[in-house]
């Protein structure tokens, strides 16, 4: 194995290897950080890294050994592709090693992959792309069809830059950009992160008391506009021990108003799923960055928490285009089905579809001066009186703050804005 991944990421005197070194692909157990971790490497010196039956095999072997002692994999991809001179037995390959890729995630282990440079054919199309969380080298070069060949053939590759680490962090390919220096410090914290907690649902947590009452209708709404209100995701991160994020919809997409992770608090290990500021307005894509994150924590066995503060989605012909309707139901489809405890927290403003996406949670819980409604009140004063004169009537015929929908049956529980962090934590803990 490529002495440098070993002297850059492992712990001394960790390392035991699975498999020789003699082929395209190496396998090493190794300790990063403490965590036991199965390290694949694609050596560029052999065959520049390309994927024969042998490296294939040896592949597939290093996952299984994986699985069978419970630990996560890291995989470093650098690779022109499938061995030419071995033809389709070659290309075939990528079947076996995406299956083993699907084995270790659908076993409850995290895939961390890192795409060093370059990264190209069918590793880049097979276990390069199936990461639970991807890295990837600054300006490596990462594609399906390698820019000298698709040169070659008459159709290059425009512009350049979208075969670029760079290029695919921009589009949500891959989750970030890691100089290998200063890879070992990103996997530690995701290690961390993801590390089983002991008894975080063996040990009852109390939930904060309960606030009797708050603001009603449209008090309420005016409240939760506040500039300086205070930011529950941001309270959340800095109790943060660990975390990593799961940037981008792996469709071509990021949306900056959504925010999703992987991190520790408290010594719980969960998925936060959350609008990054109050009053973000997500869109399609940032709906399908989250569905990916809820994903994500159904097989990693982390219980989820979506923050919601939300004036409203993104309007206009693009999402429509890119169905944005339908990427709220496939939220709701995917969120009512997760097996993991799942919490909302109306932390402000939930408006309309963009907070409807992620509101089938087990539980959701409230600050006292946050509301839920089908559409902003202005807009609902346009549908119902055609003007928007009328918002603050409409937000008090609707009922829509936090208290009134506990009385609905909507809220299970209103507490205090400063214990809503305490309040999430504790509702993931339960038994029932």
């Amino acid at each position: 194995m490529s002495q440098d991944w070993l002297v850059l990421l492992a712990d001394p005197e960790s390392p035991t290897p699975l498999v020789g070194d003699d082929e395209s692909v190496a396998a090493t157990w190794i300790r990063i950080g403490g965590h036991r971790v199965m390290l694949a490497v694609n050596r560029f010196d052999v065959a520049a890294g390309t994927l024969s039956v042998a490296a294939g095999q040896r592949l597939v072997q290093a996952f299984d050994a994986a699985i069978a002692d419970g630990v996560p994999v890291l995989a470093i991809t650098n690779s022109g592709g499938a061995r030419m001179q071995e033809g389709t037995r070659a290309f075939v390959q990528m079947i076996e090693a995406a299956k083993a890729a699907r084995r270790v995630r659908s076993n409850g282990l995290p895939l961390l992959v890192y795409l060093a440079n370059p990264t190209t054919g069918g590793v880049f199309a097979s276990w390069g792309s199936l990461g639970s969380v991807t890295f990837a080298e600054p300006g490596a070069t990462i594609g399906f069809t390698g820019p000298r060949v698709a040169a070659a053939l008459g159709e290059p590759i425009h512009p350049a830059e979208t075969q670029t680490a760079e290029g695919l962090f921009a589009n949500g390919l891959v989750d970030g950009v890691i100089a290998p220096e200063r890879l070992r410090g990103e996997l530690i914290s995701a290690l961390d992160a993801l590390a089983p907690a002991e008894v975080w649902n063996a040990v009852p947590r109390h939930y904060p008391d309960e606030v009797a009452d708050g603001p009603h209708g449209w008090a309420a709404v005016t409240s939760s506009r506040r500039p300086a209100r205070g930011d529950v995701l941001e309270r959340l991160l800095k109790r943060a021990t660990a975390s990593v994020e799961v940037r981008g919809d792996r469709s071509g997409s990021v949306d900056l108003a959504v925010y999703c992770a992987i991190t520790r608090v408290d010594d719980v290990p969960l998925v936060v799923i959350a609008h990054r500021q109050p009053g973000a307005r997500p869109s399609a894509a940032g709906l399908r960055s989250a569905r990916r994150a809820m994903v994500l924590a159904q097989e990693l066995g982390l219980p989820v928490v979506t923050i919601v503060d939300t004036a409203g989605a993104v309007i206009g012909g693009e999402q429509e285009t890119e169905g944005f309707a339908g990427e709220i139901a496939k939220s709701l489809d995917t969120l009512s089905s997760l097996t993991v405890p799942t919490v909302t927290v109306i932390a402000g403003q939930g408006c309309g579809g963009a907070a409807m996406a992620w509101l089938a949670s087990r539980e959701i819980i409230a600050a006292p001066d946050a509301w839920i409604a089908p559409i902003a009140p202005e807009a609902a004063s346009l549908i119902v009186r055609r003007d928007t004169d009328h918002a603050a009537e409409m937000a008090d015929l609707q009922r829509v703050s936090a208290t009134e929908l506990r009385e609905q049956g909507i809220v299970a529980r209103v507490v205090a804005f400063d214990h809503l962090v305490d309040a999430a934590l504790a509702s993931i803990a339960r038994r029932d």
